[in-house]
């Protein structure tokens, strides 16, 4: 049973610098079933996958997209701690990439179809926000979304004058509850376009919405969350979201234009996927038991990228090598570790300078936020007793 392509909805889970497998997936149906993208009715994302629901909503390229994310990571692998230096500050960088990036039209492009998770900070009640009356406005939410306690700072922004943190922190997968939405994980669980790994003892965790497997390899992929890897470890999660967006789209008949990834030898063996993956949630009282069975794609040498994105991250690994391992650079890096405490310092005055002029509002709301979390963990206590 096939449904409507303008029926369906798409997900992004917030992932932090793990939007590298983002950008393959997205490259994918890009590529090989544009018209699916075209007829997409809601897009939907927390954090990091708000960011990659705004660049889909906009229709901007792949190749574009990834070389956000690797100037972005490179910003985060700057100082001496690399992300938790106290310099780095990454609401910042993102709304100067959003303001730049961007299209000026871009609120009239995600108005009613984007919807962005946002956590309310005073009673923590999610909140998807689909109406943009500009663009600025339209950044703001996407700023407030990608703001993640204490990794991101103390104070949270606001946004049309009430303070919002990270969506995944209340539902990290919008919609997915909804048997016409396709969720796109980069950790491997029971999304439909996700990783597909073995979890200990087939255990998975529910983090808002969102299927994780129990397994080494997703631990791994929590920490590049928050200290994003070299454009080769990039590279490489980009690819493997290439080929399992192809995967999604080969077991739903939905590929429309050939891919590199066709060219890939397939095992005549035949392997269980996790059900959500097999085929999309409308088509799960099938009684056709072949639907349910994927092949395997083998290892194979060819880059299936397409080559406007290998150039991209070709151009970020050349700049990585030329300053890896130069004795200036060792110079500095040790020059850096030398004054760092002085540094630190320098930077703490300097945010506290910027944070100054609000510091009395800012002060009650931290007051506020204090009190109404002692009175629930009080409430709680006694209630039980």
């Amino acid at each position: 049973m096939r449904v409507s392509s303008t029926e369906w909805n798409i997900s992004f889970a917030g992932c932090g610098f793990l939007m590298a497998y983002y950008c393959g997936v997205y490259s994918c149906l890009f590529e090989c079933a544009p018209s699916l993208l075209d007829g997409v009715k809601k897009i939907c994302g927390a954090s990091s996958g708000a960011l990659m629901g705004a660049i889909v909503a906009c229709k901007m390229s792949p190749a574009k997209c990834c070389k956000i994310l690797l100037e972005m990571s490179r910003e985060a692998r700057k100082g001496t701690l690399g992300a938790v230096h106290p310099s780095f500050n990454l609401l910042n960088i993102v709304r100067t990439f959003l303001i730049r990036d961007l299209p000026d039209n871009a609120h009239l492009l995600t108005t009613g179809q984007l919807c962005v998770s946002l956590t309310r900070v005073s009673d923590g009640t999610n909140m998807l926000v689909s109406e943009f009356d500009s663009k600025e406005d339209l950044i703001q939410a996407l700023v407030c979304s990608c703001f993640y306690p204490l990794y991101c700072g103390v104070v949270p922004p606001s946004y049309h004058g009430i303070r919002y943190v990270d969506g995944a922190l209340s539902d990290n997968m919008p919609y997915s509850n909804l048997s016409n939405t396709i969720t796109v994980s980069p950790f491997s669980g029971e999304s439909d376009i996700s990783p597909y790994s073995i979890p200990f003892n087939f255990h998975e965790i529910h983090y808002n919405n969102v299927s994780i497997h129990i397994n080494f390899i997703n631990a791994y992929r929590v920490v590049i969350a928050f200290f994003p890897p070299g454009p080769e470890v990039m590279a490489e999660m980009c690819q493997n979201g290439y080929k399992d967006a192809f995967l999604f789209l080969m077991g739903n008949e939905f590929l429309e234009f050939h891919s590199p990834l066709c060219e890939l030898t397939l095992t005549n063996k035949w392997d269980h996927f996790p059900s959500s993956r097999r085929y999309i949630k409308e088509n799960k009282t099938t009684e056709d038991s072949d639907i349910t069975r994927w092949p395997k794609v083998t290892e194979h040498p060819k880059n299936i990228l397409p080559e406007s994105i290998n150039e991209v991250f070709h151009e970020a690994y050349m700049k990585e090598y030329e300053t890896r391992g130069s004795f200036s650079v060792k110079l500095v890096s040790f020059i850096m570790w030398c004054i760092l405490p002085v540094e630190m310092v320098y930077i703490i005055l300097l945010r506290f300078i910027d944070w100054s002029p609000q510091v009395w509002s800012n002060t009650v709301s931290i007051c506020k936020r204090t009190t109404e979390g002692i009175r629930m963990v009080w409430k709680r206590t006694f209630s039980r007793t």
